[in-house]
């Protein structure tokens, strides 16, 4: 073995982890500050809110009718593709007025994002391949996603304080390009062609027929739902409830931080305590999931917040880099463009269900002065798919093979 190929698993590992961390400052720069930009530009709450979702459903689902045809060109320039289609639609939105205009020039921002976001995801299986061990690689982009989260929200929105709202656009776009561009040369340089064979819709339904497949999406989506109160449901009680508002933000920058800080700690940890057994560490993140809402209950005012935060975290920490992990085990072989267009359509149904229903229940029950019993029902979901979990493993031999 040369020097070069030894080294190549470390450097594919490291170019893919950049291109996270470059197109999620981008988008999280956009995503903290576009609510307040449209609103400036002139437009109505709901014309703000329609063009939020039209930008919302480009970038979560458009990869899934998609997917087939990106299976026919290398990653890496579909990598390049999407970053260059998603900078123009940026480029354009600082440029165009109007709500048709702006709602194409999202829609085409949108779409770029969703490619890369595929393209992006299949870089980083064939990345995890390379490494043996996928479980680190995944945690550390999920660190690289939440350093971006932490840094470019901030500083978005000290420019949008200055009144400087297309400069945020200009920046989103020129991170787009560079990520694009520095990834497609680097995977270029090193020879790897990350290409699945070409598929055809009959492959969705031979996908979501893999032994473990349909279980898994399940325990996938549930998870979502979990994770969906961490922006809906316990904004609306620190808000309403708590009344504490300005105090909501450092929550969200505790989450981040917390995870840039121990999530390597805390994957090690869980592969350790579970033997690699990945369902089983998808279990124990349920179990924290339930105790983070359950101390939001128990622990009284913000200092429960705190805590349910942190316990919170520790689920997530278990829970994102697992799904990846699972998924790739059970892809095998098949197209993992598809896998992945299917795996985002369930995450996004998972947090948007679970963030409508949690924020109308807790409504509800504030409604009624019981707002925080919300946190027992939360913890009570939790619970219950921590059995299911526990269940649907038991009966699958696929998923029970599953091991680090």
């Amino acid at each position: 073995m040369t020097a070069t190929t030894a080294e190549r698993p470390g450097r594919t590992a490291h170019y893919i982890t950049l291109h996270y961390l470059l197109t999620n400052m981008g988008l999280f720069g956009l995503l903290s500050t576009l609510a307040v930009s449209l609103t400036a530009a002139g437009f109505n709450g709901a014309q703000t809110g329609l063009l939020i979702l039209v930008f919302t459903i480009a970038n979560k689902t458009a990869k899934v009718p998609l997917a087939r045809w990106l299976d026919r060109i290398p990653a890496a320039s579909s990598v390049l593709l999407g970053c260059f289609t998603a900078a123009v639609g940026f480029a354009v939105l600082r440029a165009v007025g109007g709500l048709l205009p702006t709602a194409a020039a999202l829609a085409l921002a949108g779409l770029g994002v969703s490619v890369n976001a595929l393209a992006s995801k299949q870089l980083a299986a064939d990345a995890s391949d390379r490494s043996g061990n996928r479980a680190k690689l995944f945690s550390v982009i999920n660190i690289a996603v939440n350093t971006a989260s932490a840094v470019a929200s901030p500083v978005a929105l000290l420019f949008v304080d200055r009144h400087q709202h297309g400069d945020v656009l200009t920046g989103v776009a020129v991170l787009y390009c560079v990520a694009g561009l520095v990834t497609y040369l680097n995977y270029s340089r090193s020879g790897s062609r990350v290409r699945a064979v070409d598929s055809s819709l009959r492959d969705y339904l031979t996908i979501l027929r893999l032994p473990g497949m349909r279980s898994f999406m399940l325990i996938n989506l549930l998870g979502w739902c979990c994770y969906g109160q961490l922006f809906n449901a316990l904004a609306l009680h620190v808000s309403s409830t708590l009344k504490a508002p300005d105090r909501l933000g450092l929550l969200y920058t505790l989450n981040a931080l917390l995870i840039v800080v121990a999530q390597l700690g805390v994957t090690r940890l869980t592969a350790s305590l579970t033997g690699g057994r990945h369902v089983v560490t998808a279990i124990t993140a349920y179990l924290a999931f339930a105790l983070a809402f359950a101390s939001i209950f128990l622990v009284p005012g913000y200092a429960g917040a705190v805590v349910g935060v942190v316990l919170f975290t520790m689920a997530e920490m278990m829970f994102v880099p697992t799904m990846d992990v699972l998924l790739l085990g059970l892809l095998g072989g098949q197209s993992r463009a598809i896998g992945y267009g299917m795996f985002s359509i369930g995450n996004a149904i998972g947090e948007g269900l679970g963030g409508a229903v949690g924020v109308a229940t807790y409504r509800w029950l504030a409604g009624r002065g019981d707002g925080p019993v919300f946190w027992l029902c939360a913890a009570g979901l939790a619970l219950v798919s921590a059995v299911l979990t526990h269940r649907l493993r038991a009966g699958s031999a696929a998923l029970r093979g599953l091991a680090a």
